[in-house]
This record gives structure tokens, sequence and C-alpha cells, in this order.
């Protein structure tokens, strides 16, 4: 999407279809992974693809983060679907899992296996986990409300809590995701530093 037309959106208001069209493009971290220099900020490349099906409802996104650049391993695939606003004005959008997440790491055929994603083909997450959606000054931030997304770590068998925001705008996009222990307030994992992972858009 031109610039001029991203810059355009910010005089309107917000929709899931706004922001999903504002995710949509291929993203790489690559600058700063390399102005780092720190070996615990990995390498990662997002591909965020829009597109509709009639399994679910709303403005879709799949996202796929491949750890490694654009050639690395495929480390995690999402469906992302944004609902109607809410009474504040924040938009939900549910996250889904892949019952087959083999079945869309090609890119060859992809948008038609999208399109015809059934119900059977995804799993929701807990609806507490969901992202929230607001206007940030000259960009999009979501983000699940602190103490709300309970998992159990599959690892150690602990309840943990956990947080992640995401930013949208017209150049960057920026992820972090952390984990506490919820017995104890141990942080179970962090991105380096606490500092989220920064993209620069590659189109």
């Amino acid at each position: 999407m031109m610039l001029a037309a991203l810059l355009l959106t910010l005089a309107t208001p917000a929709s899931g279809g706004d922001i999903a069209r504002w995710l949509e493009g291929r993203f790489n971290n690559g600058a700063q992974v390399q102005a780092e220099g720190d070996p615990a900020r990995p390498h990662l490349y997002v591909i965020h693809e829009g597109f509709t099906s009639d399994a679910v409802p709303g403005a879709l996104i799949y996202a796929q983060l491949h750890v490694g650049g654009p050639d690395g391993e495929v480390y995690r695939q999402r469906v992302y679907a944004f609902e109607d606003p809410s009474d504040d004005g924040r938009l939900r959008m549910a996250v889904y899992t892949l019952a087959d997440p083999a079945s869309l790491a090609s890119p060859d055929g992809r948008a038609e296996r999208l399109a015809s994603l059934t119900a059977n083909d995804l799993v929701r997450s807990d609806p507490e986990c969901d992202f929230h959606w607001q206007r940030d000054g000259g960009s999009y931030a979501g983000e699940i409300e602190d103490g709300a997304c309970l998992i159990t770590s599959s690892r150690t068998g602990r309840e943990m809590i956990i947080t992640a925001r995401f930013t949208i705008d017209a150049d960057i996009f920026t992820h972090i995701e952390a984990g506490r222990f919820a017995e104890s307030g141990e942080t179970a994992f962090d991105a380096p530093g606490g500092v989220p992972n920064i993209y620069d858009r590659l189109d």
C-alpha cells in the first residue's frame, strides 16, 4: 500500500479492515539485530497475508514467523480475526492456531488454501488472550489485557500470565511477548532487555 494511502487512514475512524490492511505485508527485523549485536535477539521475518474465508467472519490476517530471516525455519503460524468495535472504541482481534500448520507453510497455492479454510482447520485461542486495538498517535496498537491471559507451560507445567503488544504504522511493525509465572510473578520469558522486536516494512 502506498504511503499516502496509509496516511489517509489516519484521518478516518479505525476499523478491523483498516488495521488488517496496515498489517498486510512482509517485515524484517534484520536492521535491529545488526544494530544491537545481541546474540539473544533472533533474526525474524514476518509474513502477513490478508484473506477472507467462510469459516471465520471479519477481516483476517494469516501470520507466519520465520526465525533466521526469510529462508529460516517457520516458527509460528496464526490466523488473526478482527471483530466489531466494542463500546470503548477498541477492536478485538481473536487469535487462531492451525490444526495442520504444514498445510500453509509453503507460499505455493496458499491464497486458495486460506480461502477454503473450514472451522475444523482452526483452533480458537482463549478469548482472554485476544488483542484489543486502538489508535496510538500515528499508529495502531494492540495488546492483551495484563493479567487476563493464563496458559500452562508445556515445559514446566506451571501456570503463566502472558502479555503481548503489537504496533503498526506506515513503515514499522513491532511485537513483544512476555510471560511470568502466576504464583510467583517470576519472569518466565521476555524479549532481550524487554525491548520489542522492531521490523522494517519490506512491502
